[in-house]
């Protein structure tokens, strides 16, 4: 079951803070208790919580003294460590820079990975950072479980600029063998197949990929009206045009967009997590995601 997290005014709140470190602190705390990446719930040493008996289990697991005061019947949990590699992604092309409702894509973007490390941290997975800026594939952080402020102190520093070429390319620094969940941050807006060639380029069969596509309002559907200027954010052209005349058009080709980036990314291990930046919490979100999804 899925916990109500904040408001959106409580989002809004959030999304503007400028200490990063701060905003991933309080959505971290928000998540439910229990939701974890890549640790799995067995018989450990070190006890971490409870969970009622089912018919198998080892009765030795038995809290018999807690049993004794509250005739429960309550098996104790304890965290098995699994070594996982998160490795964060963060486009910063030009169009990160879109902004709906004073709430901005890379801002979003920033707190939301911010937020997964702060998690992963905690429970001591290893962590590595990487942009995709200017047509490369920048390494900012090594493999660690102690870099973690250094992630922070970069991803807020990280400017969205410019556009990603179309050309094909292959990318060394994305591709391994290891057992790894790839986390990656963008809007997946692309006039060719540039990021989903990226995302095939990382797929393995020891690999996790959650693909986090950051959306507005008005980008999933337009409900614009009057004349209005368009700016591509990535070239920096502008024209002025009815946004009436537009919507129809537009919306039908978004959806087919969509539509198509489903089927390109419906890919073995890999989840495609579209979400409107403005309706759902950065909590809410990881809340569903980490709900939804197991590693093994």
């Amino acid at each position: 079951m899925l916990l109500k997290l904040g408001s959106k005014e409580e989002h809004l709140e959030i999304v503007k803070l400028k200490d990063l470190h701060l905003a991933a602190k309080v959505i971290s705390e928000k998540l439910i208790q229990g939701t974890h990446f890549g640790k799995r719930v067995g018989y450990g040493a070190v006890f971490e919580q409870y969970r009622h008996y089912e018919l198998g289990d080892d009765l030795k697991r038995l809290d018999w003294k807690l049993f004794a005061r509250s005739g429960k019947y309550l098996i104790k949990e304890s965290p098995v460590e699994s070594n996982l590699h998160v490795k964060l992604i963060l486009d910063l092309s030009g169009s990160m820079n879109y902004e709906e409702d004073q709430i901005s894509r890379i801002s979003y973007a920033k707190i939301l990975l911010a937020s997964i490390a702060h998690l992963a941290f905690k429970q001591g997975d290893t962590l590595s950072l990487y942009f995709l800026k200017d047509g490369k594939v920048e390494q900012i952080t090594s493999a660690g479980n102690k870099g973690f402020q250094l992630i922070l102190y970069h991803l807020e520093s990280a400017k969205a600029h410019g556009a990603w070429p179309l050309r094909k390319e292959a990318f060394p620094a994305l591709k391994s063998r290891e057992r790894e969940l790839v986390i990656m941050a963008s809007d997946f807006l692309q006039s060719g197949s540039e990021w989903t060639d990226i995302v095939n380029s990382m797929v393995h069969p020891k690999k996790h990929i959650w693909l986090f596509q950051i959306l507005g309002s008005q980008e999933m559907r337009m409900d614009m009206k009057g004349n209005r200027r368009f700016v591509d954010l990535e070239s920096g052209e502008s024209i002025h045009a009815d946004a009436g005349e537009l919507v129809k058009t537009y919306n039908q080709k978004m959806a087919v967009y969509l539509d198509n980036l489903d089927q390109a990314l419906s890919l073995p291990k890999v989840d495609l997590i579209r979400v409107n930046m403005q309706e759902e919490p950065i909590a809410e979100l990881l809340n569903r995601v980490l709900s939804q999804n197991t590693l093994n």
